[in-house]
């Protein structure tokens, strides 16, 4: 550990000194000759052919209150400003503050050179100008004399231009409003242009260095708290790092603002909360870190005062709060002097919380490492240094630091754990190897305990004189079946630890089950004494062998009626089974104490017990080993039924033997009636004479067809089959009589959710309903199934009684929507006037002396129109052209009539024509816009069809330029009082009606009196 520490600390100091290095040797800012003196800088001398640049430090001509013109004469007698500083402090007089606008000028002198000069202006406040020999070569916002005139921004520039002669004669306009501090905080750079690039381009790198290392950082921490979310100290000190990175990004060179345009409001607030938010962040880190040193009342006082001002910062403008900055960034260096402190004073009085002193003794190194960093980087906004190096490498090797010291107590954490994972690993081997060794010893003298126990038994049954009392007797053969429970629990041991070591094997044959059930009863009888419990052997005597081994099934056989009996105080244990698709299921019930559905799955886990092991004892590795048994012989045991003070059920399943499986039909003829035959196929099983429904049942396993036959044998439906999602779908094209389908979802080629989606693209929800059957029950599952069009779901194995009920429901429901539409079209059916057919038939008769095609073909219409109007049995849905077929016979009638007086548009989306839609919906709006629009006009007019698509809706609308319906009869469109209101009629009431309940939209009515009238209406396409 102190081999660690060391190597820390000079990790540490090294990559200090490594960063600290690259900073300096990558510097190239000249130390200056001379600083400026009353307004002038000497540079004649410097050589501008490098890439050094030069800081314009020292005494400018300065101008209080007024903006000097560029290349003139100033009126009035300088002053003298110190350059990097502040307004405020450097007058003699007093009379100068923070707020105002000035004028700086510098004139440098340089060797005359055709050279491309260059300015970094880091930041001026709170705008500037730039003017170089009188021409502006560059700004940050508009400086003005008044404050209504000025506009703030302060952003960083550089500033290129080449000078006439050997004086470059510098005026920079400067102004604020705004902050408590005016004036150049920082040093003002002057260079060859390529110097002043090469300047920028260090800057820049250097602050992205910091900021993407504090984020990466900062992400790196919160991605491991992600993991390891009671962590705390890694969100905070995650946090702390982002908004440290922000913090840097947004002060001192302000490469945020330089490089993304914000607001200026927006940028301000984001500089000041990243500075302070961070002592939030921190001090929650170091109370994690630093747990009984620093006072919770601290804490919670540092967290509500800086929140209480990081509120004040967002509610309020920039030159409210600005001025309050500068004092709370000396107590944010306060209140970290102060933890400090307290922390130095732990170390001292040997209180080292969870560090090791050495640790602790680090981690406040690190942490005066960033006190320190915080203390040179506000030197540098406060002008008092002209560079942040040491901040820079301070805060970042804190940060560093930090981190290294997070990952080191996780290391050792995980390393303390590793060891005790190593250590319950020997003790588990050492656990093992004791029950090994245990048991074994345990077989020899079990062995000679039930050998001499069942030779007493034998040679007292044979004695002549019978040496042995019926009460000597029953004590041996107690003696010899307890003596064989222990002997079953150490072969138990023994198993499990061949399982773990993948060493137990089993001989698989044809077993009797029912033979082996009489074993394990006869074995318990004898233990069973002073309980009233009955064995009941339920099993078949013409059950089929299955195919396990022999010993192991007696094995299990054991375990599993030996809980029974220990769980059991009075009443019957029974074990019967029968023949399930190839396997044969066995259940062991009992009248025990039964269990909870908590326990039904715990129970098969090693050790594991549903009752207190005190009460009732037991190991609780009996049924595990049963699983684990069952497993090699292809078989799987569950609890089929448990209720507490019921009793339980457990069943288990193994395959029938291979050389029996022949017989199996046999004797699953005994039980079904029905066998299935393969050459049946898709055809019908002999059906009801009667039928009222037909089903369809789709299902790639033939077993699977014949138990849904059966379920509805005694029903009046006819049930056909077809066995796979294609030829579903080919009897649905052939076939007009299905009334609904039961659906497996499990099919090879085509799903039954795909065969779903098919059937509603032709189908909707009413006309066909849907009924998937699956052993899949997850969410994921039935959510899929709905989504493509099912009406419901049925979990396999499933109850007949719960299938024929809900199959019962959904007839129901398909038949009540039939008897709905057919009442609803028969009632629309009903309102066509006697007046019409004898108006048309008029037509016919003048028309046949005049114009016999024509006539022709509209008796051909009138024909179609009454075939379609007194239809007894329309289809739910029509499709749209069906309709519009409709329409168009009905117009050519009323054309017929009205001749020039009624022009009739069709403006229809070729796409909609095979969509489907409720019958009579559009022809009725079509009639009412004929006999209640244009014809009640003398001049006529037109009625104009529009339909279109859009995705998946389609949307309808009849429109009309006759005469129109009032603001009061629109209105009273809908109301039961105006039965004989404009355009309301029977007609529009159905439809309205009928488009509610079908598709949860309305007709929308609107109309200007006199000049036109619009329905329209819309519905999504039911797939």
């Amino acid at each position: 550990m102190r081999k660690m520490l060391m190597g820390l600390i000079i990790v540490g100091l090294g990559c200090f000194a490594i960063l600290f290095g690259l900073v300096k040797a990558s510097d190239h800012k000249a130390q200056n000759p001379a600083p400026a003196r009353h307004g002038v800088l000497d540079l004649s001398a410097w050589d501008f052919q490098g890439e050094q640049v030069v800081s314009l430090d020292g005494q400018w001509e300065f101008y209080w209150d007024q903006l000097l013109r560029p290349g003139g004469a100033p009126s009035v007698s300088p002053g003298y400003m110190q350059v990097p500083g502040f307004w405020k402090h450097a007058n003699e007089n007093g009379d100068v503050n923070s707020q105002g606008a000035v004028t700086y000028r510098l004139k440098v002198k340089l060797e005359p050179s055709a050279t491309m000069y260059g300015l970094r202006i880091s930041n001026i406040r709170m705008a500037s100008e730039i003017y170089v020999n009188g021409n502006r070569v560059g700004g940050s916002g508009k400086p003005a004399e008044s404050e209504s005139l000025y506009t703030y921004e302060n952003k960083p520039f550089n500033a290129f231009f080449t000078v006439q002669g050997d004086t470059a004669e510098i005026i920079i306009h400067a102004a604020n409003y705004e902050n408590s501090q005016g004036g150049i905080p920082y040093s003002l750079y002057f260079g060859s242009a390529g110097g002043i690039l090469k300047l920028n381009t260090h800057t820049t790198i250097l602050n992205l260095i910091l900021i993407v290392s504090l984020l990466m950082l900062g992400c790196y921490q919160l991605s491991v708290f992600i993991i390891r979310r009671e962590e705390r100290g890694l969100l905070y000190f995650g946090l702390s790092c982002i908004i440290i990175a922000w913090s840097f990004a947004s002060n001192g060179d302000r490469i945020l603002v330089e490089y993304v345009n914000l607001p200026h409001e927006i940028y301000y607030k984001i500089q000041a909360v990243s500075l302070y938010l961070s002592l939030i962040t921190m001090v929650m880190f170091i109370k994690t870190m630093c747990k009984s040193m620093i006072p919770e009342w601290l804490i919670n006082s540092v967290v509500g005062v800086t929140a209480l001002y990081i509120g004040f910062v967002l509610l309020t403008p920039f030159q409210w709060y600005s001025r309050f900055n500068a004092a709370f960034s000396y107590l944010q260096l306060f209140i970290y002097v102060i933890i400090l402190g307290l922390m130095l004073h732990s170390y001292l009085k040997g209180r080292y919380g969870e560090f090791s002193k050495r640790t602790l003794l680090l981690f406040i190194l690190a942490l005066a490492g960033y006190v320190i960093g915080l203390f040179d980087y506000g030197l540098y906004l406060s002008s008092l240094t002209p560079s942040y190096t040491l901040g820079y490498c301070s805060i970042l090797i804190f940060c560093f630091l930090a981190s290294f010291l997070l990952s080191y107590r996780y290391s050792e954490a995980y390393k303390t754990i590793e060891g005790m994972a190593v250590m319950l690993q020997q003790a588990d081997k050492q656990k093992d190897e004791f029950l090994l060794h245990t048991s074994h010893e345990f077989q020899t003298p079990l062995h000679g305990i039930i050998n001499l126990s069942q030779s007493m038994l034998e040679a007292g049954a044979g004695a002549e004189a019978g040496e042995l009392s019926a009460s000597h007797i029953q004590n041996l053969s107690l003696i010899r079946d307890t003596s064989r429970r222990l002997s079953g629990l150490v072969h138990d041991i023994l198993d499990l630890e061949k399982i773990k070591r993948n060493e137990l094997k089993v001989q698989l044959t044809g077993v009797d089950v029912r033979v082996s059930v009489s074993l394990v009863f006869d074995l318990f009888q004898g233990l069973i004494t002073g309980k009233k419990i009955r064995f009941v052997n339920a099993v078949p005597e013409h059950l089929p062998l299955v195919y396990a081994d022999e010993n192991r099934l007696r094995q299990i056989l054991h375990n599993l009626v030996g809980n029974a009996v220990k769980f059991t105080h009075e009443g019957m244990i029974t074990i019967h089974a029968q023949v399930i698709e190839g396997q044969v299921k066995v259940v062991v019930e009992d009248t025990g104490v039964g269990m909870s559905l908590s326990d039904r799955e715990d129970i098969f886990q090693p050790f594991e017990q549903a009752h207190s092991p005190e009460e009732y004892g037991g190991t609780g590795l009996g049924l595990f080993i049963c699983r684990k048994l069952l497993h090699l012989m292809d078989g799987t045991i569950k609890v089929e039924w448990s209720e507490p003070e019921q009793g339980t059920g457990i069943a288990f399943t193994l395959p029938v033997a291979e050389a029996v499986r022949n017989s199996l039909p046999d004797y699953e003829a005994a039980k079904e009636s029905v066998s299935i035959s393969e050459a049946w196929g898709m055809a019908e099983l002999p059906g009801r004479d009667k039928s009222t429904f037909t089903l369809l049942a789709v299902d790639d396993e033939p077993s699977n067809l014949q138990v849904l036959s059966r379920v509805f044998a005694n029903e009046p439906y006819q049930v056909i089959w077809a066995t796979n999602g294609l030829e579903a779908l080919e009897m649905l094209k052939k076939r007009s009589d299905i009334d609904l389908v039961l659906l497996d979802v499990m099919m090879p080629r085509m799903s039954g959710v795909e065969v779903c989606t098919e059937i509603r693209e032709q189908y909707t929800l009413f006309e066909l309903p849907i009924v998937l059957l699956t052993a899949r029950y997850g969410n994921s599952d039935i959510a899929a199934g709905f989504k493509a069009g099912a009406n419901d779901y049925i979990i396999k194995p499933f109850d007949a009684a719960e299938v024929r009920a809900r199959t019962e429901t959904l007839l129901k429901l398909k038949k009540s929507v039939e008897d709905a539409l057919k009442a609803e079209v028969d009632f629309l059916q009903s309102q066509i006037k006697p007046h019409f057919l004898f108006n048309s038939l008029n037509s016919i008769i003048a028309l046949c002396r005049t114009d016999g095609a024509r006539a022709e073909k509209l008796i051909m219409h009138l024909s179609y129109y009454l075939r379609r109007s007194f239809d007894p049995k329309p289809d739910s849905f029509v499709r749209i052209e069906d309709e519009l077929q409709l329409v168009d016979a009905y117009v050519q009638i009323e054309e017929a009539r009205f001749e020039e007086r009624l022009t009739v548009v069709y403006d229809v989306d070729p796409q909609v024509l095979k969509r489907k839609i409720l019958p009579l919906t559009i022809q009725p709006l079509v009639e009412n816009a004929i006999r209640h629009g244009v014809t009640k006009k003398m001049e006529g007019g037109t009625v104009r069809i529009s339909i279109s698509l859009d995705k998946d809706t389609v949307y309808v609308e009849v429109w009309d330029n006759g005469g129109g319906i009032s603001e009061t009869g629109l209105q009273a469109l809908w109301t039961s009082e105006s039965a004989s209101s404009e355009r309301r009629g029977v007609g529009l009431v159905n439809i309205q009606r009928r488009l509610k309940h079908f598709y949860g939209e309305a007709l929308q009515v609107s109309s200007e009196e006199g000049e036109w009238t619009s329905v329209r209406f819309h519905f999504e396409i039911q797939h």
